[in-house]
């Protein structure tokens, strides 16, 4: 069994890529907490929900099942967000790619992005879209 700092090596991935880290993306970055409101620009706040020892050949590698939730003033913006996190894990798929202290091998079983409507927009509050992924790490 072999486990890593998920939420950790995803963070810093997320917070160190060029095309996310840029308008229409999540030019605020990436976090383990959801922060105040901003009153522009998009953030992701990532959880990690599940892990497991993935069935694969190589040993020591985590499984790592992770929920997004991108946050953003507009629909419109938050929904552009999102999709171009989807864009960036899809990305990874099939090559070794380093995350903080990790690497992930690939990324797949990209669920999103998904409106959360709880019509938070209509109250001058942020939006939300959910974007959930398996890591696979090491």
């Amino acid at each position: 069994m072999a486990r890593v700092a998920a939420t950790t090596a995803v963070l810093a991935w997320v917070n160190a890529h060029p095309t996310l880290k840029q308008p229409g993306a999540l030019d605020l970055g990436a976090f383990d907490t959801q922060i105040r409101s901003p009153s522009r620009g998009a953030y992701l706040w990532l959880t990690r929900i599940d892990g497991a020892d993935a069935l694969v050949a190589e040993d020591g590698i985590d499984q790592a099942r992770m929920a997004g939730v991108v946050f953003a003033a507009t629909r419109t913006a938050a929904e552009a967000a999102a999709v171009a996190y989807c864009n960036a894990l899809a990305a990874v798929s099939g090559t070794h790619t380093p995350m903080g202290d990790a690497t992930c091998l690939v990324v797949d079983d990209i669920v999103g992005p998904q409106l959360i409507d709880d019509q938070a927009g209509a109250r001058g509050e942020l939006v939300a879209y959910q974007v959930d992924a398996t890591f696979y790490l090491r």
